[in-house]
């Protein structure tokens, strides 16, 4: 299999997707609509992750056994990524640990580490206002998994398929032999999305792809994933829910695939859906403040709401409704998110800069 044709370059749409994705899973939490809309931000944020480090790892040759000194570059790829996530993730851990929110107080190192998507697992639920801090954790386990893994399999298609299918099957096997219950939250179950983003990086190039990611493809297949919501988690098939959490990754990792390949080989769409307007390239560059710090402020703000409105207070459960708590709570979020990049993010992407990578080898050694 010969290498990905294009290089890994800038792209100014994907922040305005950020800022979609971002957005659609801050308005989930918040209120909390009878349908279906956050997990579609994190499947295409997981998907993103296997594109954007995919083309890393291979345009910059930081997987075990590149030629050259891959070790090198293996190092500096880990120090970039803990520049870019971890000072910010801190940062919001300890003002969730001066709120105090219990989960994190109790349990310090689970979310130091990170790892607590392990600690859910192992309580089976959520920790308040700290229940999205599971991602993360998987992020940073994919980051550490990955160039070992592309190193063993390459850019074959057929491995990469196969990983994808893992992803299911351990879904599968792990629900019918241990259990269902936050299966979504173990990095395994995620080897799908990971995967279709990889394979998005290596057909990036094919003549095949502007041809099958049109519109009307991207629709059908989102389609196909609101038609088994609705058939499995709200329909009457014995068992369905438990069957959606099975399925639905996957059908959404093709959903994903489909629409990252459509956005980035049709500008013309791009531009007529507003993904290079201003407003959504800046929300992109603060996305991950957005995401960081969207579940601390309900928790912050319904203390607020309890301590200076009795039980009895009609106030009390207006300010809680849905509406008021969106309008109180995004000029903060934006807020936060914007300090965090001024203060934080950009410095430290300045910073990176100053760690390049050695020089790879050219042309990249094909299968590897």
């Amino acid at each position: 299999m010969s290498a990905p044709t294009a290089p890994l370059a800038y792209r100014p749409e994907l922040n305005g997707v950020r800022a979609l994705a971002v957005g659609v899973v801050v308005f989930q939490h918040w209120a909390t609509p009878p349908v279906m809309l956050g997990e579609m931000g994190r499947l295409v944020f997981f998907v993103l992750s296997g594109y954007l480090i995919s083309g890393i790892v291979w345009k910059q040759q930081v997987y075990p056994g590149a030629p050259g000194p891959w070790r090198q570059r293996l190092g500096v790829f880990y120090l970039r990524r803990v520049l870019r996530i971890l000072p910010p993730y801190y940062c919001a851990l300890a003002l969730s640990a001066l709120l105090p929110l219990a989960t994190v107080r109790e349990y310090p190192l689970w979310f130091v580490l990170p790892g607590a998507n392990q600690l859910f697992y192992r309580l089976q639920q959520w920790g308040e206002g700290c229940g999205h801090l599971w991602t993360l954790a998987v992020d940073e386990q994919f980051y550490l998994l990955w160039p070992f893994l592309l190193a063993l399999i390459g850019r074959r298609v057929g491995w990469l398929l196969a990983l994808g299918a893992a992803g299911l099957l351990f879904r599968v096997a792990w629900s019918l032999l241990v259990t269902p219950g936050f299966v979504l939250v173990l990095l395994p179950s995620s080897l799908d999305l990971f995967a279709a983003g990889t394979l998005l990086r290596l057909f990036e190039g094919a003549a095949w792809l502007p041809r099958w990611a049109q519109g009307r493809a991207v629709l059908l297949a989102w389609g196909a994933w609101w038609a088994l919501w609705v058939l499995l988690h709200h329909g009457a098939v014995a068992g369905g829910s438990t069957l959606w959490l099975l399925l639905f990754p996957t059908v959404g990792a093709g959903a994903a695939f489909l629409t990252l390949g459509w956005l980035l080989h049709h500008p013309q769409q791009v531009r007529r859906l507003g993904l290079l307007h201003p407003a959504l390239h800046w929300l992109g560059q603060r996305s991950f403040g957005l995401y960081l710090y969207h579940l601390l402020l309900p928790v912050l703000y319904q203390r607020a709401v309890f301590k200076l409105f009795a039980a009895d207070s009609a106030w009390r459960d207006i300010l809680l409704e849905p509406v008021p708590t969106v309008l109180v709570l995004s000029p903060l979020l934006l807020l936060l998110s914007a300090a965090s990049w001024r203060f934080i993010e950009e410095p430290l992407d300045r910073l990176k800069r100053h760690l390049p990578y050695a020089p790879a080898a050219t042309p990249a050694v094909a299968g590897t």
